[in-house]
Formats: structure tokens, sequence, C-alpha cells
């Protein structure tokens, strides 16, 4: 199940945005690997294929394929700028 840092949550409702992970294309032809998501602010461009959860008074849209893993987002920060991130991705 996806969690959010209350840092995150901050500056999640500081933009007043809702927010959806985005799955990078799978890598290799015979071992499939996936690069950990992204999280960005907005909805996403194919509402249909995300799950829409209220999470901690945010919505959030996440990846019918990845709503029962457990996932948390955080907020990262270099030279002043921030940005969210996830945590507690495996490749396998």
């Amino acid at each position: 199940m996806l969690a959010i840092t209350s840092e995150a949550v901050a500056y999640i409702k500081e933009k007043q945005k809702p927010i959806h992970l985005e799955l990078p294309p799978e890598i290799g032809c015979c071992i499939h690997l996936r690069e950990k998501p992204s999280v960005r602010l907005g909805a996403p461009h194919d509402p249909q294929n995300y799950e829409k959860l209220m999470l901690q008074g945010i919505e959030a849209f996440v990846p019918k394929e990845l709503v029962s893993l457990p996932l948390t987002i955080t907020v990262n920060q270099f030279l002043g700028f921030r940005n969210l991130d996830i945590t507690g991705w495996k490749l396998v």
C-alpha cells in the first residue's frame, strides 16, 4: 500500500494538485526489469489505467499493477530545489 511522509504531504498540499505515479517502460527481452516510477504532480493523461486513492487528504493516481506494493512517497532536496521521490522499489 502506498504511504506518504509528512514532509511530502506538506509539499503536495502546498502545490494544491493531485499526484500520480508514472511507470517507465520495461527493459529487456528475456528478463523484464522496470526502473522505479516517478512521482508527478497533476492527474495522469490516461486515468483509466490508474486506481484513484485518497491518502492523507491527497488525491493520488496509482497504476493498477502497483496498488498493493509497499511504496513510500518522500521529498528530496538538492540545491534548494525540492522534488517528490519514491522509496521501497525493487527491480526484481
